[in-house]
């Protein structure tokens, strides 16, 4: 792995990252009451980066895993921030063995997957620019408003019966294709539609509070990956004329963290169920007002909770303590039940349970959380689930079978010849950026793999041919 590592640096020669990446890690380790751990979490992103970046391939495999890896470092800067050990922040014991091991398990499985991805071509600028001229933009724009009309109201009349609601959900990813190739069509072409593109991406960004999940990060993911894409080199010249956005990007999170759990009470008033009870004019009142009160004080306990919420390690923590002490290790219970689970339509058993991460959480971590009759969900992360199933190495067996299944899907996606590549390149990223994170119960995790592999089948045959034929100039 070293080895591998040190020649894609070697080779590579927009690795002028590492030296700086590296740097700032050697420079933080020093005021981290956990240095050799902050170093070598320094050395896992940059072989993620390294092992999955491609030049002009949209970079989501990157941050599929570098997500991962922040939501599990970012647990050892908010220890730092408040200047307590690990066990102190989660109220648990001997803790840097998990970090460590969490860690690594993230770094192989990036690594693992660099062996089974491949790109069966070498794209560059000119290609994907002929390939956006191919494409008519006005046929892109239809298409996309036909199905910001046709998916909600599909998946609001599939509500009651959950199998189907998934399957059309997970076909809901065709609307962001759509927005995705819009957003590639802005970077890569000439078109009188470049302003309604961007009040579009405006509409979409703006219009996403009013939703319960407020999905606005979705909407910058998109932008950014499409940015990366086609212009894989960053230049110091862009980094500086981007320091100013991201600097406003990052007050924005903060004071959406410090209003988030309000505005979400507002929103279903007071019910504790995930829905919206209130117009999208009301809600984005609510957030304007409080723009008016987002001061010093409120920055400050923003950036906090933002901190907090970026780990996803507080109830890992909490299981780690627990098991094997307290309770046995399942030994391929959750595992096993998540396939039957999956596998076993409603239909064919009256008894199937109903999808509840909070119960599971709550016994495991021996603490009380609301479950789904109580409208909440809060899982323990696909991680902390094999991990009760198989202790801390025996987890690795799983989790390169996930990245294997991940790999196989990215492959299939990615190495289509049958559609134009900016198509291919849009149902990639809205396909992959679809699949869960490091906090996702296990049973949504795989239930996102399975569905959207099975999307991808249904669609190769169903619809992709025929959408991207629509759209071609």
């Amino acid at each position: 792995m070293a080895t591998d590592f040190t020649n894609n640096i070697s080779t590579n020669k927009k690795a002028s990252y590492v030296i700086p990446v590296m740097l700032f890690f050697v420079v933080y380790a020093f005021f981290s009451e956990y240095l050799w751990l902050t170093i070598f979490s320094g050395i896992v992103l940059l072989v993620i980066i390294s092992s999955l970046q491609k030049p002009y391939i949209p970079p989501v495999l990157v941050y599929l895993f570098g997500f991962h890896w922040l939501q599990v470092f970012a647990a050892v800067g908010y220890a730092s921030y408040l200047g307590v050990p690990l066990e102190e922040a989660f109220d648990s014991k001997d803790l840097e063995v998990l970090f460590w091991v969490t860690i690594l398990q993230i770094g192989v499985m990036a690594f693992f997957l660099s062996r089974i991805y491949k790109v069966d071509y070498a794209p560059n600028l000119q290609i994907l620019k002929e390939a956006a001229e191919k494409i008519d933009v006005k046929k892109v724009l239809y298409a996309y408003g036909i199905a910001t009309l046709v998916f909600p109201t599909l998946i609001a009349t599939t509500y009651s019966n959950s199998s189907l609601n998934q399957l059309v959900q997970s076909f809901a990813v065709v609307r962001k294709v759509l927005l995705l190739m819009m957003i590639f069509m802005y970077f890569l072409r000439e078109t009188k539609y470049k302003n309604t593109i961007v009040i579009l991406v405006v509409l979409e960004f703006i219009l996403s509070f009013a939703s319960y999940f407020s999905n606005f990060k979705e909407i910058i993911f998109f932008v950014v990956f499409v940015f990366l894409t086609v212009r894989p080199e960053v230049k110091t010249k862009q980094v500086l004329l981007l320091l100013p956005v991201g600097i406003i990007l990052v007050t924005f999170l903060v004071f959406w963290s410090g209003v988030k759990e309000g505005y979400r009470n507002f929103l279903n008033q007071g019910n504790r169920q995930q829905q919206v009870n209130v117009s999208k004019l009301q809600a984005l009142d609510y957030l304007f007002d409080k723009t008016g009160e987002f001061d010093v004080d409120s920055f400050r306990t923003g950036a906090e909770k933002l901190l907090y919420r970026l780990q996803y390690m507080q109830q890992y923590s909490s299981v780690y303590d627990r098991v094997p002490e307290f309770i046995p290790y399942e030994n391929g219970k959750n595992i096993t039940g998540t396939i039957e689970f999956l596998t076993m339509p409603r239909f064919l058993n009256a008894n199937k349970k109903i999808l509840d991460p909070s119960s599971k959480t709550s016994y495991y971590t021996g603490k009380r959380f609301a479950n789904a009759e109580q409208g909440t969900s809060i899982s323990m992360g696909y991680f902390c689930d094999l991990y009760i199933d198989f202790g801390l190495w025996v987890m690795f067996i799983p989790l390169l079978v996930i990245t294997f299944m991940i790999g196989k899907v990215s492959n299939y996606i990615i190495n289509s010849k049958k559609y134009n590549l900016i198509f291919t390149y849009s149902l990639f990223i809205g396909t992959i950026l679809s699949c869960g994170t490091f906090e996702s119960d296990i049973i949504f995790y795989l239930g996102s793999v399975r569905n959207y592999t099975v999307f991808m089948l249904l669609g190769n045959f169903f619809l992709f041919p025929y959408l991207n034929k629509y759209v071609k100039a």
